[in-house]
């Protein structure tokens, strides 16, 4: 149970820290007056997964509060089924984005993606598809 508070804060703090690297970058978007649909998107996804993550962290709080421990068999499972599925769907993403970069490249108002542009769409887009999978994971009944 102490082990669980302890990873509890510890993702706190972490979100607390990436929410303020999310501002810091907004302000910056803001105060250069370069705001477009690749600037937005860039701000918008990581807020969505940070506002995410707080319920996350409400919701576990309130089971270690009551004496639920943080992982059990089930949640397990769902984290691997999420995991598996979500994989899959990266692969199609990767794909994706390679096919799709001259598009991609004019959201952003570049000729060109660069490295970093690429691997953070990338995680990006990696991320959101293992929420939605453990979102469905979680409520489905039966797991595999």
């Amino acid at each position: 149970m102490k082990n669980d508070k302890k990873r509890l804060i510890l993702m706190a703090i972490i979100s607390i820290l990436l929410l303020a690297t999310i501002s810091l970058y907004g302000f910056q978007v803001i105060s250069k007056q370069a705001v477009y649909l690749g600037s937005l998107s860039t701000f918008a996804i990581p807020l969505l997964l940070i506002i995410f993550l707080a319920f996350f962290i409400k919701k576990a709080y309130v089971d270690v509060k009551h004496g639920i421990p943080l992982e059990d068999e089930r949640s397990k499972k769902v984290v691997a089924q999420a995991s598996a599925k979500a994989f899959q769907i990266s692969l199609y993403w990767l794909l994706c984005i390679s096919f799709f970069e001259s598009f991609f490249a004019r959201m952003f108002r570049v000729d060109h993606l660069d490295a970093g542009q690429t691997v953070g769409g990338a995680i990006t887009g990696m991320a959101v598809a293992w929420i939605f999978c453990w979102l469905y994971y979680d409520k489905k009944g039966k797991l595999l």
